[in-house]
């Protein structure tokens, strides 16, 4: 595993849990799509063309089957042919126990991510008719074990000077939390109490794109039912304890995002949106 350590390359997008980009390599400002720290999550990778026969790739960072089944909505809409399919995560690769109980989220999404995969694979000269969009190439590295050890992360080159054009690969970049979580929080937010909103745009995200207002107080007012405020003091052992599905797996940054959703939320000031 390469780590880099010093300056993000011209061109590079991150791309946080939950969210996605879908584009044309050979018409987009961007140079390399990332996205790291994948424990329970899949990061998956798509190489594929338009209804033009136009090139298209796509990225997401997926944590549960609504957002799995947005993605899949997107792929449809956005993809037609045949599909190169790269994906690297659920991790670890079995059940965690925690305070008596077991959580099966890497399997769950594991499960998810392969019928979706089974349910498009077309092979060639065989009675079936492919779909408009067909999986014609797989190459899945899930449950493979602790993300922490270089299989979090994961990204693809867009540079077509690079030898590595549309090479897939799990170069690990080193991320400061401005890059992570602009907003200083309403990331982390997002990914924990999207779904529970009625806020459509809240359950995936492009990349990028910047919160409504309304977003925002819908994500503030989720968290502000679970007293999120009182996280800001919390001690990494109670967050893991408390917080995390796979406490012994989380990134060394986990504990303080955490933290830095809870002051974003004792600090919100609503507005009308």
């Amino acid at each position: 595993m390469e780590m880099y350590t010093g300056q993000l390359p011209k061109g590079f997008c991150y791309i946080p849990q939950d969210n996605y980009i879908i584009c044309n390599p050979q018409k987009t400002d961007y140079n390399y799509l990332y996205s790291d720290s994948a424990t329970s999550c899949i990061i998956i990778v798509l190489i594929g063309t338009d209804k033009d026969g136009q090139p298209l790739v796509a990225l997401t960072h997926l944590s549960r089957d609504v957002r799995y089944n947005a993605f899949f909505d997107l792929v449809r809409e956005h993809f037609c042919g045949g599909i190169a399919v790269y994906a690297q995560g659920a991790n670890p690769p079995y059940p965690v126990e925690k305070k008596g109980a077991f959580a099966y989220d890497a399997i769950e999404n594991t499960v998810t991510l392969i019928n979706w995969i089974n349910d498009l694979i077309h092979i060639p000269n065989q009675d079936d008719v492919a779909s408009q969009h067909f999986i014609t190439q797989c190459s899945l590295s899930l449950g493979t074990g602790d993300p922490n050890s270089g299989l979090g992360a994961y990204g693809i080159n867009l540079d077509s000077t690079s030898s590595e054009y549309l090479k897939v690969s799990n170069k690990n970049f080193i991320l400061t939390p401005d890059v992570r979580d602009p907003d200083g929080g309403l990331q982390t937010l997002f990914c924990i109490f999207g779904t529970k909103t009625n806020i459509e745009t809240l359950l995936l995200r492009q990349a990028g794109t910047p919160f409504t207002i309304e977003e925002k107080n819908a994500l503030v007012s989720s968290a502000k039912e679970r007293n999120w405020e009182r996280l800001c003091e919390l001690s990494d052992e109670t967050i893991l304890d408390n917080y995390s599905t796979t406490p012994e797996y989380e990134p060394v940054w986990f504990c303080d995002n955490i933290r830095a959703s809870g002051r974003y939320v004792r600090d919100y000031k609503e507005v009308s949106a």
